[in-house]
């Protein structure tokens, strides 16, 4: 059986450090997005050529026109580039801590206290990198619904992207370095070498 109390007279347990780490240069993680980016625009060129093919073969070579199965086949392929996106991120995150780009540049996510993602963290990550996209569908209605105006539509879609842009750019100049999205999802990236 094992004693949980201290001995008398035996010195306290020293408090744990908080592992040090090598943090990711805004440079490193920036190459790593030019890939990750890449890697997306290859899984949605593949899924819009699947859409297009059937579409192509459904017209027997453009000979007749399509169906609408191979029609709604098409928007459907189109509508799951969205999905697959989120799904990559997600497996990515969740199994390893880092996609593909961030594989290839040596980096990895972890949570702020040291510990893997997992499917919770991982979420919580996209989670946070979708206030990216709601900064800019809040610019592009503002900007819509001010359409009569050409300087207040394009001031709402400047604040919009000046706000993606401090979120992404502030991992420069973080001491731990940092996004937006780290610092909602309680997360940072590491160099692994």
């Amino acid at each position: 059986m094992a004693a949980t109390a201290a001995r008398p007279g035996a010195a306290p347990a020293a408090p744990r450090e908080r592992p040090r780490y090598r943090y990711a240069s805004f440079e490193a993680r920036v190459a790593a997005a030019i890939l990750d980016l890449i890697v997306l625009f290859i899984i949605a060129g593949l899924l819009v050529a699947i859409g297009s093919l059937v579409v192509l073969v459904s017209s027997n070579f453009e000979r007749v026109d399509p169906s609408d199965t191979a029609i709604n086949l098409f928007w459907g392929c189109v509508g799951s580039i969205l999905p697959a996106t989120l799904l990559y991120l997600f497996v990515g995150f969740a199994w390893k801590g880092q996609t593909i780009g961030q594989s290839v540049m040596q980096l990895m996510v972890i949570r702020s206290d040291g510990r893997r993602l997992g499917a919770v963290g991982s979420a919580a990550r996209i989670l946070g990198m979708l206030i990216y996209v709601l900064f800019a569908a809040i610019g592009a209605v503002a900007g819509f619904a001010f359409r009569d105006s050409a300087l207040l539509a394009g001031a709402a879609v400047a604040v919009a992207f000046l706000l993606i842009a401090l979120g992404l750019f502030s991992a420069a100049f973080d001491r731990r370095r940092r996004a937006l999205h780290d610092r909602i999802a309680g997360t940072v990236v590491i160099r692994l070498s």
